[in-house]
């Protein structure tokens, strides 16, 4: 990651009210070959396998984490059913603005939110979808535009709603200066989204997005051996993050109208009123018929009375909140400068619940001086230059997808073939995944509580379209395989394959061997996708060939097409043997 200032970050882990620990005495952070810093092993580190503690390398307090509900602005969060990645942007946004006045502010001064490491570089760092059309254009072709991930719509659609967040709320707090519009529109924006996206951690039900000061300092590994891994409890109540008993589940969150109205009740009490309600039920109790019909109109009258306490209350506490905080943040500011640190203070003497905490922990034996490396999942450059910012040389992860030539196919031709790729579309694909579900042991996703039919496939449905790819180095899909066998299938073969949809005489012909007119098809297709990589073609490519590029926005755009012409060459050498 882009840390410009890690003397600063390093204060703020040093800082006993930050909750942190940060393990000095075993890693060091430094320049990485792999761009930026990055950590370093300073000895020989060998965890006790049965002592997770012993690889422990950082541990932060969930209370210290940046995010929504940690923010000031975490009470306009909830009133706007704001979460998730809008949430902590806006968090991000707000606390940036309070300058020295948050609690963050080491931490978010250590973060470039430009392209070099010096202050003097004012060349912001952005996502690939707001680079210039010269070095778009460049990725034509590619998966990446397939993505989405040069198209800057959903960039201006998150300025809009973060805008619209600042707009509402301009009366209670001033917006910072990236949702203030400008001449620069969405650019200032968009450099601090993607300095927050490229960061952020998932932590749990409650927190859900939070950028983990410290975390973020260990560089990606994308080879499947990742040195450290990062642990946070996830399950957790949604409305308080305690990971116990706290009753929410069962009495809803704390600040329900039902709590913030038995509040009031609570508190008309202590003024005396219920006595004096008490008196006139007292008084009630007589023959007259009239006395009931005043009661009534007195209860009706107390009800109105408290109705309008509550929403008065409500009103106060709201506009107060914000006060609130700030005079907290300053008081514990005031703390800091007073606060007496005691040389040598330990672990266990600032971190009172570590289930309450995100943790770095070392994974295996790692010598010294070595670079420690975490992984942010199995992601494709596609991937890793939309959310990251960079790519990674000869990818295990890429992918080539073939959709878009399987379409233009469809489009160019009339008769047989689309005959069969629309029964593919409509019925081949759910019969296959059906298919990979019983042989390879799919799992269906374990937060729906009725999935859906997601075998009814229909011709609209682009997904059969994205399951034709190739993986790195030259595995073409299943999916991939049994398209080039059903159009290079005999016209009686189709017929009895697609009249019977029966599920024994499919996986036959899923178990069946592609044969050398499949292969030929399926070549014919991988040749076309590479000649549709108009950046191969281009003077750009030619110095990176040449390894005369120094450009680092067109290093990792050739990176792409390198990597993405070595997966198709070798798939059509793969099936010309």
């Amino acid at each position: 990651m882009s840390t410009r200032n890690y003397p600063e970050l390093h204060e703020w882990l040093k800082n006993p009210r930050n909750k942190a620990y940060w393990d000095n005495d075993k890693v060091e952070v430094r320049s990485s070959k792999l761009g930026g810093l990055g950590v370093f092993a300073k000895t020989n580190i060998t965890p006790v396998e049965d002592d997770p503690e012993s690889g422990l390398l950082l541990r932060i307090s969930k209370d210290a984490i940046l995010s929504g509900p940690n923010s000031y602005i975490s009470n306009l969060l909830y009133d706007a059913h704001i979460d998730g990645i809008f949430a902590l942007i806006l968090a991000f946004l707000y606390e940036k603005a309070q300058v020295k006045n948050s609690p963050w502010y080491d931490y978010i001064h250590s973060i470039n939110f430009h392209v070099g490491s010096t202050k003097d570089d004012k060349r912001l760092m952005l996502p690939a979808a707001l680079w210039p059309d010269e070095d778009r254009i460049l990725l034509q072709g590619t998966d990446a535009e397939l993505m989405g991930v040069i198209d800057p719509q959903d960039i201006e659609e998150d300025y809009s709603i973060c805008l619209q967040f600042a707009k509402d709320n301009a009366n209670i707090v001033k917006p910072p200066y990236e949702l203030t519009p400008d001449e620069n529109g969405n650019t200032v924006f968009a450099a601090a989204c993607f300095a927050v996206s490229s960061r952020a951690f998932v932590i749990d039900d409650f927190h859900q997005l939070a950028l983990v000061p410290a975390a973020d300092l260990f560089n990606h590994d994308a080879r499947g051996k990742e040195d450290v891994h990062f642990v946070a409890i996830a399950h957790v109540c949604p409305f308080c993050g305690r990971c116990d008993e706290c009753g929410h589940d069962e009495y809803g969150p704390p600040d329900s109208e039902a709590e913030e109205y038995e509040v009031v009740n609570n508190d008309d009490n202590k003024d005396g009123k219920d006595d004096e309600g008490d008196d006139k039920m007292d008084d009630g109790k007589s023959d007259d018929d009239d006395n009931d019909d005043e009661k009534m109109e007195d209860d009706d009258d107390d009800q109105h009375d408290i109705d309008s306490l509550y929403i008065e209350k409500l009103d106060k506490k709201f506009k107060n909140e914000m006060r609130k905080k700030n005079k907290e943040r300053l008081e514990d500011k005031e703390e800091d400068e007073s606060f007496d640190v005691p040389d040598g203070y330990n672990l266990d003497e600032i971190l009172l619940d570590p289930d309450q905490c995100c943790d770095i922990v070392l994974q295996k034996k790692v010598k010294k001086g070595d670079e420690l490396l975490n992984t942010y999942g199995d992601l494709s450059n596609a991937i890793l230059i939309s959310k990251y910012g960079f790519t990674v040389k000869s990818n295990p992860n890429d992918t080539v997808c073939l959709g878009r030539q399987i379409v233009e196919l469809r489009d160019g031709t009339d008769g047989e073939i689309v005959k069969r790729l629309d029964w593919w579309s409509q019925t081949g694909f759910s019969l296959l995944k059906e298919y990979k579900k019983e042989k390879f042991d799919m799992q269906e996703d374990e937060s729906a509580e009725e999935p859906d039919d997601e075998n009814s496939v229909t011709a609209d449905d682009d997904s059969w379209l994205l399951a034709i790819s190739i993986a790195y180095p030259r595995d073409l899909s299943l999916d991939a395989l049994c398209l080039g066998k059903l159009l290079a299938a005999s016209d009686v073969e189709f017929q009895k394959l697609s009249a019977s949809n029966n599920k024994q005489a499919f996986e036959t012909f899923v178990g069946e061997k592609i044969d050398s007119k499949g292969k030929a098809f399926l070549s014919g297709i991988c040749q076309k996708r590479l000649s549709s990589l108009e950046g191969l073609k281009s003077p750009v490519y030619s110095q990176f060939v040449k390894g005369q590029l120094h450009d680092w926005r067109k290093h990792m755009i050739c990176n792409i097409l390198k990597d993405e012409k070595s997966i198709l060459e070798k798939t059509i050498k793969h099936l010309s043997a």
